[in-house]
């Protein structure tokens, strides 16, 4: 068969059912393989919105998504979205097509090497040269993304070894064996538990990647100890949940820092370094950490772990849960959480009235299945802060690498795979005007979504850093389009808001309202 049916019937044997992207003149040949095969290739209006749908295709299912692209600019035009997933390690697979090897070794028409471009960005990278190692780079490929610690891979088909005859076949697939904590580890942890008189779980994104978020609530609850969650695990407890001591991460209050600053064990579930720098929040490295994930913690010098139990998260917590003494009082905790709760109604903060009261209005209306995705800028600091999921693992808001521009795409990709789910986007009028063009792909495939975009003119989270460090605020301010028009151009219903009556009339017509819903909120 050709090379480039084999790569597909490979593809199918890893159970892709989408690629995103877009085809080039060096990878007509798998674009046809594709075109026959039950996999449903997405069209995307830019390489880089493919690879930031990819990005959601693996958070969501937990299997790698994949995107392609030709080579040169189609490859360069990846690297944003591919990094993005890597950093923030979720599974994916990017396919880059390349010059016939003809040429590849010498300077020619879009020709770069693109092994050496994706090299920093993933955790497998290769090259197909010959048709028969097909099946095992495309295995290596799908199981190396999938494998903790997960993250990207890059496979390049150069244009002539799509086009050359093989018989080789895929290979078998063979699941990762589960691998689980050692017992004495976990009696270890038990004991610094129980040592310790204040204690906080700070629950992180490794939660949701190994489908534990069952398991880790129970063990908050079973042994009462108070939670903190990262961006990513927001909604592991609901609001009114007595342990729930709210997120932490970029840019803290004072009570949130109290809360890590006033405990003497800092028990981490599956935190990722990348969610929130230890030197925050462990400035003098004075509190030890017990970690619990499912891989090795990487050395910092603010991470001191005194304790480590490596393996499946809830068979850890599980087992762990039955060697803790329960804890019936909050102590030192409980007046910190009643300072945290009425933040939630202050809106007294000069900028932040608006803002809050948006993200209240998100909380009071959305049902438990919605998804939320946030762009990045200062209104993903509003989201992280006050907007309170009712299901955890279903707000998604980019804390590793942080793309600007990744939430239209993203939510494209969110209302694909889970038709029946409301998707709400919010963004900034920066980060939304980076991918608009992905508003044409959401019309031609038919997706429910409502974006939300924060119109004031000004790279926010940018001015306030400039204030911060006593500048004034520079080269942030531009003018954008009447977003009314844009949205009748792109097909999309519009929705303008200067208030939060009006924002939650308008957000619940856009949910009742099939197709792309575009609401502006004019910042005063």
């Amino acid at each position: 068969m050709k090379a480039s049916d084999l790569f597909v019937e490979c593809l199918e044997n890893e159970k892709v059912d989408y690629i995103f992207g877009i085809p080039g003149e060096e990878n007509v040949d798998l674009i046809d393989s594709i075109a026959k095969s039950g996999i449903r290739f997405i069209l995307t209006r830019h390489e880089q919105g493919a690879a930031f749908m990819a990005d959601i295709y693996g958070r969501i299912t937990g299997r790698p998504g994949v995107c392609l692209s030709t080579l040169g600019p189609g490859a360069t035009n990846l690297v944003t979205g591919v990094a993005n997933a890597h950093l923030d390690k979720i599974p994916l697979v990017a396919i880059t097509a390349q010059a016939n090897t003809g040429r590849i070794h010498k300077e020619s028409h879009q020709n770069i090497d693109t092994i050496a471009l994706f090299s920093g960005i993933t955790k497998y990278n290769k090259a197909v040269l010959r048709p028969d190692t097909i099946p095992e780079i495309v295995r290596k490929g799908f199981r190396i993304a999938s494998l903790e610690v997960q993250g990207a891979s890059h496979i390049q088909l150069p244009e002539d070894v799509g086009s050359e005859q093989t018989d080789s076949r895929p290979l078998k697939i063979l699941e990762a064996p589960v691998e689980y904590a050692i017992i004495d580890n976990i009696k270890n942890a038990a004991e610094v538990i129980n040592s310790a008189k204040n204690p906080i779980i700070m629950a992180g994104n490794g939660i949701i990647r190994s489908n534990s978020i069952q398991a880790v609530s129970d063990f908050i609850h079973r042994t009462g100890i108070p939670v903190v969650n990262t961006f990513m695990s927001k909604g592991i407890l609901p609001f009114e949940d007595g342990l729930n001591m709210f997120s932490v991460g970029y840019r803290p209050f004072p009570h949130q820092l109290r809360v890590l600053n006033k405990s003497d064990l800092v028990i981490a579930i599956g935190f990722d370094l990348v969610e929130y720098d230890p030197a925050v929040w462990n400035k003098n490295s004075e509190i030890p950490v017990l970690n619990i994930h499912t891989y090795p913690t990487e050395s910092d010098s603010h991470f001191p772990v005194t304790t480590e139990v490596i393996g499946d998260i809830s068979h850890s917590v599980i087992n762990l849960a039955k060697l803790v003494t329960p804890r019936k009082e909050m102590g030192i905790f409980e007046s910190i959480r009643e300072e945290r709760r009425k933040e939630f109604t202050d809106y007294s903060r000069k900028g932040e009235e608006l803002p809050r009261k948006i993200m209240k209005v998100l909380t009071d209306t959305l049902p438990p299945e919605a998804w939320v995705i946030s762009d990045v800028g200062m209104h993903k600091v509003w989201v992280s802060r006050w907007y309170q999921p009712k299901m955890c693992g279903r707000t998604i808001i980019y804390n590793g690498f942080a793309s600007m521009g990744s939430s239209l795409p993203a939510a494209v990709a969110c209302s694909l795979i889970r038709r029946n789910d409301p998707v709400v986007a919010v963004s900034g009028d920066g980060g939304f005007l980076m991918n608009i063009q992905e508003l044409e792909t959401a019309r031609r495939l038919g997706v429910n979504i409502t974006i939300t975009v924060f119109n004031d003119r000004t790279l926010t989270l940018i001015a306030e850093e400039q204030k911060d460090k006593g500048l004034k605020p520079s080269n942030v301010y531009f003018n954008n389009p009447d977003f009314g028009m844009l949205a009748k151009s792109f097909g999309s219903s519009y929705y303008y808001s200067d208030s939060d009556s009006s924002y939650r009339e308008a957000l619940k017509e856009s949910l009742k309202n099939s197709g792309v819903n575009i609401i502006e909120i004019r910042m005063p």
